[in-house]
């Protein structure tokens, strides 16, 4: 597998509830960084069983941050049984959706100090 779960995040992105969105563009930009990552997750599942190996990213997003999601959402969703390939991929579309707009947060707080700091001369 290619991380085939990022090409779903856009269209897992598009289908989420507004109200859990930021209201900025940063997110669909945050988005299309992912999907451009190629990768391998490295694992293999036999009777539910993920067994987990070298994640690895092949092609970067330029973005060090975001070239992290993917491996992560494969590390999270390995410590669960899983009952088949489909059920992994459904796991790390929801991880990785979830890292995405964390990311985003973590993001606009950095920034937000960033800006206090300057006003207050810090």
């Amino acid at each position: 597998m290619t991380l085939t779960a990022l090409i779903a995040l856009a269209a897992a992105q598009t289908a989420a509830p507004a109200a859990e969105l930021p209201a900025d563009n940063e997110i669909v930009v945050l988005t299309e960084r992912l999907r451009s990552i190629r990768g391998s997750p490295g694992v293999t599942i036999r009777k539910g069983v993920v067994t987990p190996g070298a994640c690895k990213i092949k092609r970067s997003s330029g973005d060090a941050e975001v070239d992290a999601l993917p491996c992560g959402a494969v590390a999270l969703c390995a410590t669960r049984p899983q009952p088949s390939r489909k059920a992994f991929n459904t796991c790390i579309d929801a991880e990785a959706i979830d890292a995405i707009v964390g990311l985003r947060g973590e993001r606009a707080a950095r920034n937000a100090e960033l800006i206090e700091a300057e006003e207050t001369g810090e």
